[in-house]
């Protein structure tokens, strides 16, 4: 299902870009000012500095003898994607364990603290291309587990989790100042912003905490959501990819002068627990 909606994607993508006149490729550069060019990444640790301090989470590089305060925490590749490479560690032995990996990959590994919220939330985004501070497209989308009930590692490769919409819960209000704190994560054009918060009223009165930042070719999880019908999810398909083929027109060439795909897919592939 989620290779039918990627392939659904590009095409919706490249018919726009006809449309609009943009240049297809100009869309791995839509969030370029924050790509690592000598790392080849969007690095997790400088994502983390972008975050307000009442919603980051503690994190530093994985070290077997610095250990954390408190467990769970989750180790996770400075540059992963979609939960790929995730270890939680749920005590001392197991995160020590963990030097024996760490020493095999050559990748460097970022411990993260677990994040007090009961519920998880998937909020993406897609700005203005007139009007930077306004977006074109948010949606919220809420996120369980079948099989694990504290502290899971959710992704759309994980079987056990499941995709709520909920954008339509929300009124005008309470979506614009969800929108208010967005804008205060760095000035993304586009992103995917993982959050952990109690209840969606805790999400709405910005009592969360960020627990993942996806720059790199983000999928709107609504699209995977069980609530949501294929003639909607088509619509909102074009919707997206119509918004970020006139977001591609407004970056500048001196944004796309370094690669961004192929030293991407580079670090990423290196990711294989």
């Amino acid at each position: 299902m989620n290779t039918g909606i990627r392939i659904s994607l590009v095409l919706w993508f490249l018919w726009a870009c006809v449309r609009y006149r943009a240049v297809p490729w100009y869309y791995f550069h839509l969030n370029s000012l924050f790509f690592n060019p000598r790392k080849g990444i969007f690095s997790k640790l400088e994502m983390d500095t972008l975050i307000p301090e009442s919603w980051r989470l503690p994190q530093y590089y994985f070290h077997p003898q610095k250990l954390p305060v408190k467990y769970p925490v989750f180790i996770k590749p400075e540059w992963g994607q979609n939960a790929n490479g995730i270890v939680r560690a749920d005590n001392q032995r197991a995160y020590q364990a963990f030097e024996k990996t760490a020493a095999s990959c050559d990748i460097p590994f970022i411990v993260q603290a677990a994040a007090p919220g009961r519920q998880e939330f998937e909020i993406y985004y897609l700005r203005s291309s007139e009007h930077g501070e306004r977006y074109q497209f948010l949606s919220v989308t809420l996120v369980t587990n079948t099989c694990i009930k504290a502290f899971p590692v959710n992704s759309i490769h994980n079987p056990c989790t499941r995709y709520e919409e909920i954008t339509d819960d929300l009124d005008h209000t309470a979506l614009e100042t969800l929108w208010g704190f967005m804008k205060q994560i760095g000035r993304f054009r586009m992103a995917r912003v993982g959050v952990k918060a109690d209840n969606l009223s805790a999400l709405i009165r910005g009592r969360f905490h960020v627990v993942e930042i996806n720059l790199f070719l983000p999928m709107p999880l609504v699209l995977l959501s069980s609530n949501v019908p294929l003639w909607k999810k088509n619509r909102i398909m074009q919707q997206t990819m119509s918004s970020a083929a006139r977001l591609a027109r407004t970056v500048p060439r001196s944004e796309t002068l370094e690669p961004v795909f192929f030293p991407k897919m580079k670090a990423h592939y290196k990711v294989t627990l």
